[in-house]
């Protein structure tokens, strides 16, 4: 079985510090857990624009909305599947955990937006 963990950090003199305390916890519990000899993969992200922008997040809401008027979704329901398309969604355990958009930096906003353009083209929709 594989196990996995995300977790989110900042690099303060040269060390990772957890703004959450119990992310700190998970992660040393995860480390602990992991039986002698364990094969580790790591995928490791730094960014320096930690956070998108308010712009992005008020273009990616007015879309979703957009969207959810014309094809009678609701407004979640369009959020969901913008997520989805971005790639801001994972699987884990059999349960689907998405990113909020507020913890999205520019790049995932951006893909956030490009998803809603193609949700909108598919459905006749110009949102350029």
């Amino acid at each position: 079985m594989k196990n996995n963990i995300s977790i989110n950090g900042i690099i303060k003199d040269g060390q990772i510090h957890y703004p959450i305390k119990a992310n700190e916890s998970r992660m040393n519990n995860f480390l602990a857990n992991a039986p002698e000899g364990a094969k580790v993969e790591m995928f490791v992200s730094i960014s320096d624009e930690v956070k998108g922008s308010n712009a992005q997040l008020a273009r990616i809401h007015a879309m979703c909305r957009e969207i959810a008027n014309e094809i009678g979704y609701t407004f979640n329901e369009v959020k969901l599947q913008v997520k989805r398309q971005a790639g801001l969604c994972f699987m884990k355990n059999n349960s689907e955990y998405c990113m909020s958009f507020a913890q999205c930096d520019k790049a995932e906003l951006n893909l956030a937006i490009q998803a809603c353009i193609e949700i909108g083209d598919f459905s006749n929709m110009n949102l350029r």
